[in-house]
């Protein structure tokens, strides 16, 4: 009889080298916690509100608005030297243009120096001429004050003496007929004062009417001379910063650049024509907001904002607080195309930081229009395919 001895086959071998199935239990009981992990997250997705928002790009202006810098003349722009957010000091270059018209301004220039000079020595030739007839006027005014005089104390003299006369005459202790002749002497020295007082009289006249008509005149051609004065003025103000063709835009005060109307070098601007806008750094800061047309009908004033500024990083700083204040009703045209403005008030007293803001900060302000839940958020490309479908 032959013993039979067992060995292994290879599939027996193989076998007790797999992996052994996890028991029943843990089968069950990983199947009911996938099931409650599914339920959890989908209530989850129905119930828990998640806020919605919109994002624009901001930048802070001055509260009392900005103040626009135009082109004084037609010209083409030569040399920009500012950029957008950036801080200037007064006096400082903004723009160099070029302009045709600045030369034909100079001789303008010269052509009013010249008159405003000839105006000014007829105005002193004026003032000559009539300082010598008034010395003569004042002289013969002079002149006959001392002949009305005379003629006064010889009235009076005569006058006493024809008193004395008649007197003597009713005594008999003078002649009639020289007391007749006394008397007509009398009545000439009479006629003789009023002539002298009628000369008096026509001569102040004629005093009075030359002072009046050198007032007039006078009046006349110094009205030209401030006329040129002005002119001339204004004219060198213009022509301040000109240098033969060229004009420079400066600064008028500390600021910050708001905007640039004015990008590109060679651009041809109008006389009047917005090249910039300027606000002041010590202004109260108000945020401008630049907005898509897609999420425009969300918004609506007193809705909350948070702002990220590119100047004080999210992470280190955090962001700041705000509201809505205007939304535009009407787009605004750009280069870059065409965009809705609102304006968005920061709230200050949420700055636990401290920062600083300044207008001409740039960021992100992300508006609180709402609130959705996680399954409206999964839903929603869908019902934006079926829409542009039904579309």
């Amino acid at each position: 009889m032959s013993a039979e001895t067992y060995s292994p086959s290879s599939l027996d071998t193989e076998s007790e080298m797999l992996p052994q199935d996890p028991p029943p239990k843990v089968i069950r009981f990983m199947g009911w916690w996938l099931i409650w992990l599914f339920i959890i997250a989908l209530l989850a997705a129905i119930f828990v509100q998640l806020p919605e928002t919109e994002h624009a790009a901001f930048v802070l202006i001055p509260r009392d608005g900005a103040d626009p810098i135009q082109s004084p003349r037609l010209a083409t722009v030569s040399r920009l030297s500012v950029t957008e957010g950036q801080t200037v000091a007064a006096g400082a270059e903004l723009f160099v243009l070029r302009s045709d018209e600045i030369r034909a301004f100079d001789t303008q220039l010269q052509t009013l120096t010249e008159d405003l000079h000839t105006q000014e020595m007829t105005l002193a030739k004026m003032d000559e001429a009539y300082a010598a007839e008034a010395n003569i006027k004042n002289a013969q005014v002079s002149q006959a004050e001392s002949e009305l005089r005379f003629r006064e104390k010889q009235t009076a003299s005569n006058r006493d003496l024809l008193n004395r006369l008649e007197k003597l005459s009713k005594s008999g202790g003078f002649s009639q007929i020289d007391l007749i002749k006394l008397q007509l002497e009398a009545a000439g020295a009479e006629k003789d004062q009023a002539v002298a007082q009628r000369t008096l009289e026509q001569v102040k006249l004629e005093r009075q009417q030359l002072e009046n008509e050198n007032s007039r005149k006078r009046a006349e051609q110094a009205g030209e001379v401030q006329k040129l004065k002005m002119k001339l003025g204004a004219l060198k103000g213009d022509l301040e910063n000109s240098q033969k063709s060229l004009l420079t835009i400066r600064a008028p005060y500390d600021a910050v650049i708001i905007s640039l109307a004015q990008r590109n070098v060679g651009s041809v601007v109008q006389s009047g024509q917005e090249l910039c806008q300027l606000g002041r750094t010590d202004a109260k800061p108000l945020a401008r907001l630049m907005l898509n047309e897609s999420g425009l009908a969300k918004l609506k004033p007193d809705q909350l904002v948070r702002f990220f500024f590119e100047a004080y990083p999210y992470q280190r700083y955090g962001a700041l607080s705000g509201k809505l204040d205007w939304v535009s009703p009407s787009a605004v045209a750009a280069a870059s195309g065409q965009y809705f403005t609102a304006l968005a008030s920061v709230d200050e007293a949420a700055n636990r930081h401290h920062l600083s803001l300044r207008p001409g900060m740039k960021g992100e302000a992300r508006i609180r229009v709402g609130s959705r839940t996680l399954i409206e958020y999964a839903f929603e490309p869908i019902r934006q395919l079926r829409e542009g479908i039904r579309n």
